[in-house]
């Protein structure tokens, strides 16, 4: 039996000119993801990323937790199915969008304004721009040459479900995988398992906690969810969703 256990990236810079690296509150969430995992005697067989910024920072947090409790996590590997799809695509749809989606150049405006004040609707206002982009993204399917389109990037991300073919004998009935991921991936993978449409799937993404913790079982040759978005390691207030 293989156990994909899934763990979001922390808080991502959202309100700075780079998404792609940990806020210190980001970082704080992963210390207490990896302190949370190993005081319970979670242990793993490989720890896998899809090599963003954010995704191995946490991952490091993680180990670094470890370490502490005087564990060694294996050593981290990249692996393209746990990437979020390209901030290229953002840049590129929203460049599409703001001069003709009124909602969208409204949002785009409130959005440059709370980076500039800090606000703490920044992220709220983030996932509402990011929802516009994923549906208009969805819509164009391989049509979208100038980045990975949508299709692609499903592809690529269920790539995720063999690796129960590269599995090793072990003596330990169970073979645990640890993957720091983002919210698309945990959203498709999830969907997949449980055969959701395509818009239920795509939905789960706009509640997916950072540092989240997520579980995939492949057993008697099928993939099951165990469990989903769980937080135990954060209070309500340490919460966040970017």
């Amino acid at each position: 039996m293989i156990e994909l256990f899934l763990v979001r990236h922390g808080q991502a810079d959202s309100a700075g000119d780079n998404y792609d690296q940990l806020t210190e509150t980001g970082r704080e969430q992963a210390r207490r993801a990896g302190e949370w995992l190993a005081k319970r005697g979670y242990t793993f067989t490989r720890a896998l990323h899809g090599g963003l910024r954010r995704q191995q920072e946490t991952l490091e947090a993680i180990a670094a937790a470890y370490a502490r409790h005087g564990i060694d996590l294996p050593a981290a590997e990249l692996h393209p199915a746990f990437a979020e799809f390209d901030l290229g695509v953002w840049a590129i749809i929203a460049s599409k969008l703001r001069h003709g989606h009124s909602e969208f150049a409204e949002l785009l405006k409130q959005w440059n304004r709370a980076r500039h004040e800090n606000s703490p609707h920044k992220g709220d206002i983030f996932k509402q721009l990011t929802g516009i982009i994923l549906r208009e993204w969805v819509a164009m399917g391989d049509a979208f040459a100038e980045a990975e389109s949508f299709p692609a990037f499903r592809r690529r991300v269920l790539g995720a479900l063999e690796l129960y073919s590269t599995a090793t004998a072990a003596s330990d009935p169970v073979q645990r995988i640890l993957a720091v991921t983002s919210g698309g991936p945990i959203a498709l993978l999830t969907g997949e398992v449980l055969g959701l449409p395509q818009p239920k799937t795509l939905g789960l993404m706009r509640r997916i906690f950072n540092t989240s913790l997520h579980a995939l079982v492949y057993d008697k040759n099928q993939w099951e969810l165990q469990s989903f978005n769980q937080v135990p390691h954060l209070a309500a207030s340490a919460r966040t969703l970017v």
